[in-house]
């Protein structure tokens, strides 16, 4: 059998090689047809997905953000005495000032240890942070104590759940736990409550500094406590002693307007070391509230934080409306609307260079890398030149913002009235800032209506350009994830996914089919070679004779 790619190994000057190559190239050039299909069709798909990127992202950020009233109906309060008294306006807030008086602000429920440090049962080990030096003198286990009893218990409230915590001998004595894991079993407490496990309330902490205990309730308003005891249940007389000890040798003392007061003393056979939080007492434009548990109340669209007393003097808050802030909100808008629209108008007029196309994998390899890259660069452009469903987007974003608004109430039912302007021929959005603040300052409302008014009916024609915007962008997102879905994965169930998944196991059978009928070619022209070998040898040996 001859060698491939051996020429005239027989003799027959045959180039098997050759041959086999030209028989293949009616084969090679339906692949390569193939192969083409898939990369445009590929190509087609991740640019379809960069424009869905952008859609979304316009959608989601810039869109979203424009139909809250925050952004188109921004509001500003500003507070006499904001040490005391701060506020926030919503969009609906009226535009006139409101006095203030706290009377007393709503306050944690808090115990530290006080001034001084905490004392220790073992005197010999006054600065340990052990657990059996701070409850047991000498720091040794009471005698008839075994190590699996129970050496400590506390427990511990914060007005709602109550936890009890727990320490064996073995671990007070033998592990040596700390007053640093007294605080981690604190804050990882959690109890029942209806059948779910919830934490508590309460914080604790160790100043190794200042050799200083903490506890903190979270939350504000007199029902809301730190209530702390000795578990008696089962207890030795030398474990509740002991605990007993550890609660009076913290030291804690109620924390109060910036102060500590003085150490409290805890009796295992008296009420539960107990504090609360304290609750806050306003007025407002003459109406007393009281009793908050929190600082901070909503009257009217205004939303107030209390921070501490007015004093004799009440507070007064000025709502205004953020004229400038609005300015800005839509200038921001402007711009991002139109990137986004030249971004799509750039793909839809992209210049579509017709003698570039897909290279094959052979015509890749004769040329250098860079050769390569601006060649792409070249066949990519006009991917979606005059694209229907680019030219939509283009539609909607234009419709969008050129159509009346008929909810918005007053003279302003267009962007043009307010001074947005539209391009004919670009569709580019121009702000006239002057224009604009002279709407704001005569109908607030309406141009709050006109850029975000969300209909009830969701009628096109009612809704703000924003609302408008986002139920057309939406629709659209859509139909292009059914197009070409919304990523360049191949794999997809988009109709470019699934036509690209075709081209594939196309491909795939067609070379299967190739590498056999290649296979055919060589075995075919081997033979050739054989048989010619054979009568070269016979007609040598009858022109010897």
């Amino acid at each position: 059998m001859a060698a491939r790619g051996i020429y005239g190994l027989s003799g027959s000057g045959i180039d098997v090689e050759s041959l086999v190559k030209v028989g293949m190239m009616s084969r090679q050039k339906r692949y390569d047809r193939m192969y083409q299909k898939e990369v445009e069709a590929t190509w087609k798909k991740e640019a379809y997905a960069k424009v869905y990127d952008k859609v979304q992202a316009f959608r989601n950020n810039t869109v979203s953000n424009f139909r809250l009233s925050s952004a188109t109906k921004p509001m500003n309060a500003t507070s006499t005495n904001a040490g005391a008294v701060t506020a926030t306006a919503t969009a609906n807030a009226g535009v006139m000032p409101h006095s203030v008086t706290v009377t007393s602000v709503a306050s944690n429920a808090y115990l530290m240890t006080a001034p001084g440090a905490i004392t220790r049962a073992n005197t010999g080990a006054p600065n340990s942070i052990k657990l059996k030096d701070v409850a047991f003198s000498g720091g040794t286990m009471p005698g008839g104590m075994t190590a699996t009893a129970t050496a400590l218990s506390f427990k511990i409230s914060d007005g709602t759940g109550t936890k009890t915590i727990t320490f064996t001998a073995d671990e007070v004595f033998n592990k040596n736990l700390t007053l640093n894991d007294l605080v981690s079993r604190i804050n990882n407490a959690r109890y029942q409550n209806g059948g779910q496990s919830k934490p508590l309330n309460i914080r604790a902490n160790y100043d190794s500094v200042s050799d200083g205990f903490s506890l903190f309730n979270s939350k504000t308003g007199d029902t809301n406590k730190i209530e702390l005891s000795v578990d008696t249940a089962g207890l030795s007389p030398a474990a509740s002693s002991a605990s007993e000890g550890v609660i009076n040798k913290l030291r804690l003392g109620q924390v109060s307007g910036g102060s500590v007061g003085p150490a409290m003393t805890y009796s295992v056979l008296g009420t539960p070391m107990s504090v609360q939080g304290t609750n806050a007492n306003v007025t407002i434009d003459g109406r007393n509230y009281n009793n908050l548990q929190e600082n901070n109340l909503t009257v009217n669209d205004v939303i107030y934080t209390f921070k501490q007393t007015t004093g004799g003097t009440p507070a007064q808050i000025n709502i205004t409306q953020d004229q400038d802030k609005l300015v800005d909100n839509v200038k921001k808008f402007v711009e991002e609307y139109n990137a986004l629209l030249d971004e799509l108008v750039k793909l839809y007029g992209e210049n579509k260079y017709k003698d570039y196309g897909v290279l094959t994998k052979s015509q890749e390899e004769a040329m250098s890398k860079e050769k390569v890259e601006k060649w792409n660069e070249k066949a990519k452009s006009g991917l979606l030149f005059r694209d229907s469903y680019v030219r939509s987007l283009i539609g909607d974003l234009r419709d969008a913002v050129i159509n009346r608004v008929g909810s918005a109430p007053g003279h302003y039912k267009t962007l043009s009235s307010i001074g947005i302007t539209s391009s004919n021929q670009t569709g580019h959005l121009k702000l006239d800032e002057t224009k604009l603040k002279a709407a704001i300052a005569a109908e607030p409302d309406a141009v709050k209506n006109l850029l975000s008014h969300d209909d009830a009916d969701n009628d096109y024609s009612n809704n703000g350009v924003a609302s408008r915007l986002a139920n057309s962008l939406s629709s659209r997102l859509q139909t292009l994830e059914k197009l070409g879905g919304g990523s360049d994965d191949p794999r997809d169930m988009s109709t470019l996914g699934k036509l690209i998944q075709n081209y594939q196991k196309q491909m795939s059978d067609f070379k299967k089919m190739m590498d056999i009928f290649e296979q055919n070619l060589y075995k075919k022209y081997d033979a050739m070679e054989v048989a010619i070998s054979r009568l070269s040898t016979q007609y040598n040996f009858f022109v010897a004779k």
